[in-house]
């Protein structure tokens, strides 16, 4: 669980009172504006900005995203085709090369590094139908890895009602992404997705991750998928897995126990999970 710690650590919310406690109102310190990501996980620009704002103001400020392949991506994803054309057709020279031109410019690009050392260890490598970040060659199932942020930003949309939707951590396999909630006992909610390599190994970081949250834990259903509630300390937490995905919804409770939040944390995975 270092991970979606962290993140929650690095993204928490910021509070101050103004003033005497009950005298003035609480404010917050809320993101507004726009996250450009990139389809391969990086974020190209960050168009927010901190404003403090009276806690009863929260809902009307929130963070969009908006999703490109930028330039660098672009050839790389153009290149990573160009590979699999070549292994599909049995060119293994010129395959190779395109792998490395696309390990130059991202040295974890995909399937490109396996397959490159299949070829150079004398193997004919299974070609990629899932496509570059400029197009896919066909559709991939839902048990196929594809781009991290192509595939995991449903999970974290700009928009979950009681919420305003704040920054975004994402990288290559995984992306995080805190919320404000606009009323409630808490006062925190991130959702974490991973891209993992099929539904097995989905379910096997979802067994992971539950040993952190081991309080009133139980197996759970969000619509047709498995998943698992338990608590932490102040933190409850709903995971479930969306064939290679692994998805956490936490929730902070401000009062109260953090079991309570139980009935929340379930709406907003229900919402996530279609």
């Amino acid at each position: 669980m270092k991970r979606l710690a962290s993140a929650f650590l690095a993204v928490i919310l910021v509070t101050s009172l103004l003033g005497t406690a009950g005298c003035k109102p609480r404010t917050v310190t809320v993101k507004t504006g726009e996250i450009v990501l990139c389809t391969a996980g990086e974020v190209v620009e960050d168009k927010t900005t901190d404003v403090k704002v009276p806690e009863k103001d929260v809902a009307k400020y929130s963070v969009t995203t908006r999703i490109i392949t930028c330039p660098d991506h672009q050839n790389v994803g153009s290149l990573y085709d160009e590979a699999q054309k070549a292994i599909a057709a049995g060119d293994l020279k010129t395959a190779a090369d395109k792998l490395k031109a696309v390990l130059a410019l991202n040295p974890d690009y995909k399937n490109a590094s396996s397959q490159l050392s299949d070829i150079d260890g004398g193997k004919t490598p299974t070609p990629d139908t899932t496509g570059g970040s400029t197009g896919t060659t066909t559709t991939p199932s839902p048990d196929e890895p594809t781009d991290a942020v192509s595939n995991l930003v449903k999970y974290v949309p700009d928009t979950i009602a009681g919420y305003s939707a704040q920054g975004i951590i994402a990288d290559p396999a995984s992306i995080t992404r805190n919320y404000l909630p606009t009323s409630g006992n808490a006062d925190q909610l991130v959702i974490f997705a991973e891209q993992t390599v099929d539904a097995k190994s989905a379910q096997a970081t979802l067994d992971t991750l539950k040993q952190s949250y081991p309080t009133s834990g139980a197996a759970v259903t969000v619509g047709s998928k498995s998943g698992y509630f338990g608590v932490r300390d102040t933190f409850a937490v709903v995971i479930f897995i969306d064939g290679p995905v692994v998805v956490s919804v936490e929730l902070h409770a401000k009062t109260g126990k953090a079991v309570d939040l139980k009935d929340a944390a379930m709406k907003v995975a229900a919402a996530l999970a279609g």
